[in-house]
């Protein structure tokens, strides 16, 4: 059981130290609740770059949101998004962009679903750093030292 154990904390960290870890799942995370459905995958390989992460952890994080959870994360996103565009900011609904003014469907509002799903999205990645912090420092601590 040890070795296991040892082989899946070699895998996980692949060189990286507990600081890009906790970097590339918190992303992860951000990229899951991201609005833009179909851009992950550019999301993920374009933040990797830009912030030197760690790609199996981003990816590991990343995948949260899956065809199983598609629909209550963008639900999620838009129950916050509406919530807060319209009760909280006040916006009245008349000049924001539609679905109904696109494609003549029914009255989704485009704003509340990319407004929610970024902040939902940055306080998601916000609320798991410290978590992600403490289990990457612990998982990464004795590897660092072999």
């Amino acid at each position: 059981m040890y070795k296991l154990k040892e082989t899946v904390k070699k895998a996980l960290q692949g060189g990286a130290d507990h600081n890009q870890l906790t970097r590339s799942f918190c992303i992860g995370v951000y990229v899951a609740f991201s609005p833009f459905p179909g851009a992950h995958t550019l999301m993920m390989i374009a933040f990797k770059y830009l912030f030197n992460l760690h790609f199996p952890t981003l990816f590991i994080a990343t995948s949260i949101n899956n065809p199983w959870t598609m629909i209550p994360f963008f639900s999620g996103d838009y129950i916050f998004g509406y919530w807060l565009v319209h009760t909280v900011l006040g916006w009245h609904p008349s000049w924001l962009l539609s679905f109904e003014k696109l494609f003549g469907s029914t009255s989704i509002c485009i704003w509340s679903f990319l407004i929610g799903g970024n902040i939902l999205g940055i306080i998601a990645a916000l609320a798991c750093y410290p978590v992600a912090k403490k289990i990457f420092g612990r998982i990464a601590a004795p590897i660092e030292t072999i």
